[in-house]
């Protein structure tokens, strides 16, 4: 499997350079505006890739230049090359960490148009250096409905389905709430830990942003 990491450049090139150490890639896009002092981030990018102690397989570098803000010029560019590498057999990865602000919620925009296509959208946390991998797509209702139910606190299974229960005024099985849970998981929504041998669930730092209603 092929893998193409498309990657916007901002000012601080470490976390493109970063996303290519946390991710095993192939190709790398780099998206940029037309501003020299952005264009020469590019350059820099290339050069720290051939210096040999840096550690990653050869890969093929291509970049996209955007020559305004244009909102609608920067999805066009980002389809496009979405498009044209997964007809070549690249899986997508987005690393919206730098670059424009509007840039990461345009990238995140088109990530779910796309979430047959893309493999990974990410952003790197500039404080820890660990990858916040966003969901690939929206939540449906039964899976936000969970993630409600759980909220700002830990609670076990059972917690979970008679609030799930109280919520929607019929009883449920343990076998669909975790079924449930189980995707919720794998989205990186919420994590499970111990306490005297009973499980209990609880949000990710990512899963809080996704809470809708936080009072059930």
């Amino acid at each position: 499997m092929k893998i193409c990491q498309i990657a916007t450049v901002g000012e601080n090139i470490e976390w493109i350079l970063k996303g290519l150490l946390l991710f095993r890639t192939d190709k790398l896009v780099l998206i940029s505006t037309s501003d020299p002092k952005f264009v020469m981030k590019i350059t820099e990018i290339k050069e720290r890739l051939l210096d040999p102690a840096f550690e990653t397989m050869p890969l093929e570098i291509q970049e996209k230049i955007i020559e305004s803000e244009d909102p609608l010029e920067f999805i066009d560019v980002l389809k496009k090359t979405i498009l044209e590498n997964s007809h070549d057999d690249y899986e997508i990865e987005i690393n919206a960490t730098a670059g424009l602000r509007v840039w990461q919620i345009l990238c995140y925009f088109t990530k779910i148009q796309f979430k047959d296509i893309i493999r990974k959208y990410f952003m790197i946390n500039k404080k820890n250096g660990q990858p916040i991998i966003f969901p690939p797509s929206i939540l449906n209702k039964t899976e936000q409905i969970i993630l409600d139910t759980i909220g700002l606190n830990k609670k076990n299974i059972k917690q979970i389905k008679q609030n799930y229960e109280k919520h929607k005024g019929k009883k449920v099985s343990v076998s669909l709430i975790s079924k449930y849970i189980t995707k919720l998981k794998e989205k990186n929504l919420i994590s499970e830990s111990k306490v005297n041998k009973l499980k209990y669930l609880e949000l990710t730092r990512l899963g809080k942003i996704y809470i809708l209603d936080l009072k059930i």
